[in-house]
């Protein structure tokens, strides 16, 4: 294998792992936003347990939203997964998000590690070709 050819493989290597580095920032993202999220929503049935009725914005689709009100409820609807819903009590559903919460811990664990890595890849792969193009350049 020439030289060149040596270089352009090595160049679509580092395109190939440059694609896969943000299809890794893309799911960090995600991960990140939904930790973000399980936060707020635990958080906010924490502050309205105490109150008799609860003012809020209802979405009912394309940015448009509905006051609502709701009563006091001890339980709660949750979505897990698949089109099932099932009903809990507060504390209930505050313990299912956090242990949501902890296996998104664990996999942004993952995907960072899976992002060091690629960098790592990128970066030895940007000296072999930088290796290459030195020696190229040498005079002879």
């Amino acid at each position: 294998m020439s030289e060149e050819e040596k270089i352009q493989a090595l160049v679509s290597q580092m395109k190939m792992y440059e694609s896969y580095f943000n299809d890794i920032l893309t799911r960090e993202n995600t991960v990140t936003r939904m930790m973000e999220e399980g936060g707020l929503a635990i958080e906010a049935i924490k502050n309205i347990s105490g109150q008799d009725t609860v003012h809020t914005l209802m979405p009912i689709g394309t940015g448009i939203y509905l006051q609502a009100s709701a009563s006091p409820n001890n339980k709660l609807i949750i979505n897990i997964g698949a089109g099932v819903a099932t009903e809990k009590s507060r504390d209930d559903t505050v313990a299912y998000v956090e242990s949501r919460m902890k296996e998104m811990e664990v996999a942004l664990r993952s995907v960072m590690a899976q992002k060091q890595d690629i960098a790592t890849r990128m970066e030895q792969t940007r000296n072999e070709v930088n290796t290459i193009l030195k020696k190229a350049q040498k005079p002879s």
